[in-house]
């Protein structure tokens, strides 16, 4: 028995769908092209594209992009080459970029720029990475000044003491001093007074050692510097076990065995306890004024140790300078337009056990980041942060001890191989990728210090290195490659200590053939809940993959109301080499043959405000003869020529695909008019004059919607699926618009012609379009009814699931919808038991 019913689907804004017909949701689409699922508008048309400006004559070819966003000021796109860097702002103005001699041999061994380079910006400094790069150390050794002799030692004549007999041997010659017996000797009635004194023993022990030659003998109160080119031999003795007299050579036990007087720079080794090789550090003297005298002991790096980094093999930072321009090049510590800037801290003390290099010496930079005041870098399978608030310094201030600002040097251990890739903040932790892994880096206590750094596993999941996660709302977005494929996972961190849970949710389980592979580049608007993504590979280089979703509170937690995918794709363009979100406005870089154009596409939930105008112009590569349009780009007024009475417009750029011209809403002239189009060329040519009319130009885009089949679909275990025991024969739908001017519905129906019906505000014989219309006096205000609502009616008269029902508009004017109803006999070959 047949029963005349209807079936309602509630929303058109769940996206596309690859699932077959019987498990695919009623609200998500077959296709979804040029459309943006809106939880304000329902499912609209997308905006176009607008021009800003053309940046380059010639194509970029193998380059890595990267955003500087400074602050809301100043946002920069950057193009990095093997050979050049190139910096626009985001009006297409190209900035100078100075770079230092030989600052792009750092990139010369970059193999595929998209892959191979890394970006990462820190206030005014972005950190230029090359994963072929090695960093290494500078040839040079310590000391950094070369001591006056090859062989040298101290002699300390601690103490004067009465009856005391002082001996100092040197290469064999021995110098002997006795002091008198007491400070006053009494022979008689002679009574004699004996003055000692440390500095008085030191000048006589050096006229004892008059005949030692080939060594040169200085003295500074009670302390003398022996030099020599050859090996000196050298020994004390003294009746008090050598309290009152000592010679140092190179190493002492301990630090309170050495005199505050000294040659400048002189070295010493601190050997501590004879069975720890670690507790040894070394020291040298710095003088309070000249080259020998009262001083201090500092820490100093061990003599034959290397202790600089080699800024030529370490990221490049690319600095905006005070001028506005920009310095590419090492950080060596120079002075660049009156910025200082930084260089990487050298060894300052111990030696490559008690001070060793940081890991990343001898391995690739992967990544770099600034983590709780620390700047970080990935290399290997290691984790190093610097100094707290010391970006550039990787070394130990002292190897006394461990203090809490001393660099963080980590591995992550396990027993797969572990090349970190990218670190992401995230909440309070750091989440670090790897090739398989995702790693948790984090303080086990409430500082994050060298003692409590720790790093564990969190979860095990393949991605894919050339593009990188982004921070989403709450959670980490990540690309893993499926054959030609691309997949997305959403990664997130729930509860903490024994209760934390780590997982990774599958995005696009629903559409796993859908995005292709080879995506590089991901850029999110937080604002508008959604994020964009730009595949390289061969032909769906034209196309953005948009990604909409909206969390809900449900119980005591939050579940996915909206999950949509959909993609744009821009017919004239080349290649979509970049995309950059900032205040949900998209800003990309256009390849149009071998032209760069810079333009920017309005993303936010609700269609531009355009007021006084009734509503924005929906073309791509979007140009005017208005202010809408920056003056550089601008289209010269039409000329008119009154004999053929046509009047024709030239174009700032070459014609890629179709390009339409259509006038704009003015208080004298007809707005919303289709005035002509070419397909090549930089001209279009119109009948009449519109010379002094605002006419607006761009490629015009197809937004296609196509419905899921009509079928019947019923709950069953908390979902939903179609009913295969009742036939859904559909004799209309009809679909809810609102703020809308014009839209198609294409029937494909099994064995008919397409049939198509067209909406253009007259299909309710309501003849009070816009189109064609001059603008109101003073435009139209916010509240003014400027759009059309209503529910349009679908001839169908087919079985469900035998035809194809699309929404389908190629014009300037938008198109919105909320809900469709269809309405159909449902015969039911069998009664349902539960």
């Amino acid at each position: 028995m047949a029963n005349l019913a209807s079936y309602t689907i509630p929303n058109l804004i769940q996206g596309t769908s690859l699932q077959p017909d019987a498990q695919r949701d009623p609200t998500q689409a077959e296709k979804q092209v040029n459309g943006m699922s809106s939880l304000a508008e329902g499912l609209r048309k997308r905006e176009g594209t607008k021009c800003i400006k053309k940046v380059s004559t010639s194509t970029f070819g193998d380059v890595f992009f990267h955003q500087i966003l400074r602050d809301s000021g100043e946002k920069y796109l950057v193009v990095i080459g093997k050979t050049s860097i190139k910096v626009y702002d985001l009006d297409g103005d190209q900035k100078t970029v100075n770079a230092a001699p030989g600052a792009y041999n750092y990139l010369s061994s970059v193999v595929s720029a998209k892959t191979d380079i890394r970006a990462a910006t820190i206030a005014d400094f972005t950190f230029i990475s090359n994963t072929k790069a090695v960093p290494a150390m500078r040839p040079e050794t310590a000391p950094a000044t070369a001591r006056p002799a090859a062989h040298e030692c101290l002699i300390w004549i601690k103490a004067a003491n009465y009856g005391q007999s002082y001996e100092c041997n040197v290469n064999g010659t021995l110098a002997t001093v006795t002091t008198a017996v007491a400070p006053v000797v009494v022979n008689g009635s002679n009574t004699t007074e004996h003055r000692i004194d440390t500095a008085t023993i030191a000048t006589n022990i050096i006229s004892g050692l008059s005949g030692v030659t080939g060594v040169t003998f200085t003295r500074s109160g009670s302390v003398i510097h022996a030099t020599s080119s050859s090996p000196i031999t050298v020994s004390t003795k003294c009746a008090r076990a050598n309290a009152d007299i000592t010679a140092i050579t190179n190493n002492a036990q301990v630090f309170t065995e050495l005199p505050t007087i000294a040659p400048s720079g002189y070295q010493i080794e601190i050997i501590g306890d004879p069975g720890n090789n670690f507790d040894n550090y070394y020291i040298e003297f710095v003088p309070k004024s000249g080259t020998f005298g009262e001083g201090t002991w500092q820490e100093c790096v061990s003599p034959g140790e290397t202790y600089r980094i080699n800024d030529t093999t370490m990221p490049q930072v690319l600095v905006r300078l005070a001028s506005g321009q920009f310095y590419f090049g090492p950080a060596d510590g120079s002075t660049q337009g009156g910025t200082k800037i930084p260089l990487w801290g050298e060894r300052t003390c111990g030696d490559s056990l008690s001070a060793p290099n940081p890991s990343f010496i001898g391995y690739p930079i992967q990544d770099v980041f600034i983590y709780k005041g620390r700047l970080g870098l990935l290399a290997d399978e290691f984790i190093v942060l610097s100094r707290a608030k010391e970006f550039f310094s990787f070394y130990p201030e002292t190897v006394t001890t461990v203090l809490d600002s001393d660099p963080i040097d980590i591995q992550a251990s396990n027993n797969k191989v572990s090349i970190l890739r990218y670190a992401i903040p995230y909440q309070d932790e750091l989440i670090v990728f790897s090739d398989q892994i995702q790693f948790r880096f984090n303080a086990a206590e409430t500082i994050l210090t060298p003692k409590s750094a720790v790093i564990s596993v969190l979860t095990q999941y393949e991605i894919d290195i050339q593009c990188r996660p982004v921070p989403v709302a709450g959670t980490i977005i990540f690309c893993q490659t499926n054959g030609q494929w691309s997949q997305f996972r959403e990664f997130s961190v729930k509860g903490a200590g024994s209760a934390l849970i780590a997982d990774a949710s599958d995005l696009t389980s629903y559409v796993s053939s859908y995005i292709p592979s080879d995506v590089y580049k991901l850029t999110t608007n937080d604002t508008g809940n959604s994020w964009f993504a730009l595949s390289d590979k061969s032909g769906f280089q034209k196309r953005i993959y948009v990604y909409k979703y909206f969390y809900r509170n449900q119980g005591g937690g939050s579940e996915r109301a909206q999950s949509s995918w959909s993609y744009w794709e821009m017919s004239g363009v080349t290649k979509i080499l970049q995309i950059l979100c900032v205040e949900e406005v998209i800003y990309l870089l256009a390849e149009y043959g071998n032209d760069v154009w810079l333009e920017k596409v309005a993303v936010s939930d609700r269609l531009s405000d355009v007021t006084p105008k009734p509503y924005p112009f929906l073309l791509d590569r979007q140009i005017s003869t208005t202010t809408d349009t920056p003056a550089a780009i601008r289209v010269g007024a039409g000329t008119y020529d009154a004999i053929t009475k046509k009047t024709t417009w030239t174009l700032q750029y070459t014609i890629t695909a179709k390009t339409e011209a259509w006038s704009g809403y003015d208080t004298s002239s007809n707005g919303g008019v289709f005035l002509g189009s070419a397909t090549s060329g930089n001209q279009i040519v119109a009948d009449g004059d519109w010379s002094s009319a605002p006419i607006y130009f761009g490629e015009p885009f197809d937004f296609i919607y196509r419905f899921s089949k009509f079928k019947l679909y019923r709950e069953i275990g908390g979902g939903k699926a179609a009913s295969n025991t009742e036939r859904s024969q559909i004799r209309h739908a009809k679909i809810r618009y609102h703020e809308t001017y014009y839209f198609e519905i294409h029937v494909m129906a099994e064995r008919r012609d397409t049939a198509i019906y067209k909406y253009d505000n007259t299909s309710l014989r309501v003849r009070n379009s816009l189109l064609g219309s001059v603008l109101p006096s003073g435009g139209y205000g916010e509240d003014e009814d400027r759009y059309h609502e209503g529910v349009f009616r679908i001839p169908i008269n087919s079985k469900g699931e035998n035809c194809i029902v699309e929404i389908h508009n190629d014009t300037i004017h938008p198109c919105k919808f909320s809900t469709c109803e269809w309405v159909g006999l449902l015969t039911s070959q069998a009664r349902g038991v539960q």
